[in-house]
Formats: structure tokens, C-alpha cells, sequence
């Protein structure tokens, strides 16, 4: 704490008995021995609070992440359950819709007639039909 070495503590009791006398050197010695003592103790409780201060935040810190990260999973489950939630709808959708009600014949005859009108559009004048083209026509047409 202080850098007082022998000498300096020599000078100091030579003052110190020249000052207050013989008779009070004794009870001056055992007062400054009490404050000196009483001093440390603080010292040393105050080192011991900060420590245990420092130690909390620390705990604090770690528990912050432990959080945050609690906090991530939260969210991304979340996202998930929307998109599950989004997924589900559309297939309900789908299932209650027209898309798996029968179609009646004269219907899939229409759209087979359109059908082969957009082919037949799109194609080049000069190709001719292959049998496998046939073959995905009729099932069109089913």
C-alpha cells in the first residue's frame, strides 16, 4: 500500500516520541494500531462487496445470453408455426376446393378440344404427331 521502508518508520517513531512524550507514546501506538486495523477491515470488506458485484454481472451476463438465445428459438418456432399454419390453410383449401370434385364429361371434352387447340397453336405447321403425344392427349382428356 505504502512504500515506507525502516528508516522512514524510524524517523517517524523518533518524532512521534519527541512530539507527544513518553507517557502517550503507548496509548498514541495502540489508537493508531485500532485505526490502522479498522481501515484494513473496511478494505478488505469493500474488496469482497465489489467482488461479489462483479461476480453478479457475470451471472447476469451469462443469463442475458441464455435468453437472447431462448428468445431466437422462440421467434424461429414462431416462423415455423406460421408457415406450418400457412401450409395447412392452403391444403384445406385445396382439399374443400373444386381441385378434387369430378369433372363431367362434357366439361373434360371441352377442355380436351381447347386443350388440343393451344397444342396446335404452339406447334409448327410442318410437324406431324408422334403416338406419344397421343398418348398424353388421352389422358388429358380423362
Amino acid at each position: 500500500m505504502f512504500d515506507i521502508g525502516f528508516w522512514e518508520l524510524t524517523v517517524i517513531a523518533i518524532v512521534a516520541l519527541l512530539v507527544v512524550g513518553p507517557e502517550e507514546l503507548p496509548t498514541l501506538a495502540r489508537t493508531t494500531g485500532r485505526w490502522i486495523n479498522k481501515a484494513r477491515n473496511f478494505m478488505g470488506e469493500m474488496k469482497d462487496e465489489l467482488e461479489s458485484e462483479v461476480d453478479r454481472g457475470k451471472e447476469l451476463k451469462k443469463r442475458i445470453t441464455e435468453e437472447t438465445k431462448i428468445a431466437d428459438a422462440h421467434r424461429s418456432l414462431s416462423e415455423a408455426t406460421r408457415a406450418v399454419s400457412t401450409i395447412k390453410r392452403d391444403l384445406n383449401e385445396v382439399i374443400s376446393g373444386d381441385v378434387l370434385k369430378p369433372v363431367p364429361k362434357k366439361e373434360r371434352d371441352r377442355m380436351a378440344v381447347e386443350d388440343a387447340e393451344q397444342v396446335d397453336s404452339t406447334a409448327e405447321p410442318e410437324s406431324s404427331t408422334s403416338p406419344k403425344d397421343d398418348v398424353s392427349d388421352d389422358v388429358v382428356k380423362k
